[in-house]
This record gives structure tokens, C-alpha cells and sequence, in this order.
């Protein structure tokens, strides 16, 4: 990572305060970064290339007013065959570089029949319905992680920039494959109102570096069992590109507003 580190200094002129990770189909935010400069994974030294459609694979460094920004448009997954810790590899990369905030996003399926696709969920708690490390039912975990002061000014931020913003527990999962109808029935019991692929592996390495964290949710389908549509990738794609400029508005005003 030395070597990836190495390489992308050459492109700041000072280090950057916030690092966004950007999920499925969220791409077009980085539209909003004056000074933008694009390094693609492929040209950095020692590091790796993304699979999955929606993400480009590339970090976007850019600057929002005062703000210092670099952006990861396009994660790894832990069904990619990587190992549990170089999922989170991008969370790395932003500590190495100065950043001191992580904003998390991801497209997500919604369990909550009484909301509607293409709401977004600011994370409050998460599950590990991974099942890596125990057969037992996993507890909803809402530890400083998920600071109360930070989440409650982006609540605030959201009310006042007129972006509906739900509130709730993010469900992960392994993947590849979507979940059954059981298994959200299974997570809707435990106390999830999102259910995704990514984000957890990310969110605990957050967490060991000691950095601060918000991290949001598009929910770009009802979960299985919710609804009769049928899931699929390029829908989940759809609905988040649709829900750009609520998406985009918000994030904005986050990174300009948020104290932290």
C-alpha cells in the first residue's frame, strides 16, 4: 500500500479532510468537485481493480469551497473473493492521506413496506448478518461508531435542505446473491431496515483507525418478499441515478455543514 499511498500524494496540494465512498450507480456526485482530477485503479502502483458494474474504479480528488475531497467511485466486495480486511482497503487509503472523515454510501434494499424506493436511510446501527464469526443471531450494534451529535446535524442538514431522509439499521450481508424471503423476514425481526453487500467491513476499519463517520443508504429496491418486483442489478443501478439529485444534495450540504 506504501507504493499506492507514494502515488496518489502527487495529486494533492494539501492533504484531503473528507473521504467519500460512493455506492452503486452514485457516481455522478463527484460532478459537483471544482479542481477535479481522476486517477483510475488500474494506474495505481500495488493496487487493484473493481468488478462490478456501477462502479468505475477509480478515486476522484476534487475540492467542495474550503473542503478537500477524495472520492472512491467504486469499492471491493467481500464475494469478490477478497479477504475480510481488503474489503476495506479504500478506508486505508483515506487515513494514509489525512482524511479524518469518512462518508459511506451504498445502494441498499429496504425492508420497510411503509417507505419507498428511492428513499434515503442515514445509518444509525448495523447487523452482521454475515454469520463469518457466529451461528447466534446477530444484535444490532449502536456504539460510538455511530455518533449522536454527528448523526443528530445530519438530520438537521437533511430537514433544511428539504431532502426526505429515513433513519435506521443496516443489514450486511455476503453476497452475491440477493436475499430470500426468508432471510428478510429473518433481518426485519432483528431490527433491519436496510439490507446490503457492502459497507461493514468498511464501517469497522472506520472504526479501529479512529475516524469519524456518516454513512447513507439508497434504497434502490424493496427487499425480497417486500414487494413482487423482481431484484436485479441494473434496476438497483436505475433507481440510485434516479434518486441523484436528493443524493446529491444532501451529500453536498453534508460535506460543506457538518461539524466535526
Amino acid at each position: 500500500m506504501k507504493k499506492s499511498i507514494q502515488y496518489l500524494n502527487k495529486f494533492f496540494n494539501k492533504p484531503p479532510q473528507i473521504g467519500v465512498v460512493l455506492g452503486s450507480g452514485l457516481h455522478l456526485f463527484c460532478n459537483q468537485l471544482d479542481n477535479k482530477f481522476v486517477v483510475k485503479y488500474e494506474d495505481i502502483p500495488g493496487f487493484r481493480k473493481t468488478s462490478i458494474k456501477g462502479h468505475k474504479g477509480e478515486f476522484v480528488l476534487g475540492s467542495l469551497k474550503d473542503k478537500e475531497i477524495i472520492c472512491a467511485n467504486g469499492r471491493f466486495h467481500f464475494y469478490e473473493g477478497y479477504a475480510y480486511n481488503e474489503v476495506a482497503i479504500i478506508i486505508d487509503i483515506f487515513k494514509s492521506l489525512g482524511c479524518e472523515m469518512v462518508i459511506m454510501t451504498n445502494a441498499s434494499g429496504c425492508t420497510v413496506s411503509e417507505w419507498s424506493v428511492g428513499d434515503l436511510m442515514l445509518i444509525k446501527g448495523h447487523l452482521d448478518y454475515s454469520f463469518l464469526t457466529s451461528n447466534e443471531n446477530p444484535n444490532v450494534i449502536q456504539d460510538e461508531r455511530y455518533d449522536e451529535k454527528l448523526l443528530n446535524q445530519v438530520k438537521v442538514i437533511a430537514q433544511d435542505c428539504n431532502v426526505c431522509l429515513r433513519e435506521g439499521v443496516y443489514a450486511w450481508t455476503t453476497g452475491p446473491s440477493y436475499e430470500t424471503n426468508s432471510e428478510v423476514t429473518d433481518i426485519l425481526s432483528l431490527g433491519g431496515n436496510a439490507v446490503g453487500m457492502s459497507g461493514l467491513p468498511e464501517i469497522e476499519r472506520i472504526y479501529d483507525l479512529d475516524m469519524k463517520m456518516i454513512g447513507i443508504c439508497c434504497l434502490t429496491n424493496f427487499a425480497s418478499g417486500i414487494s413482487k418486483e423482481e431484484l436485479t442489478h441494473d434496476e438497483v443501478v436505475r433507481v440510485a441515478e434516479k434518486s441523484r439529485d436528493s443524493f446529491i444534495k444532501l451529500l453536498v450540504n453534508i460535506i460543506l455543514k457538518l461539524k466535526y
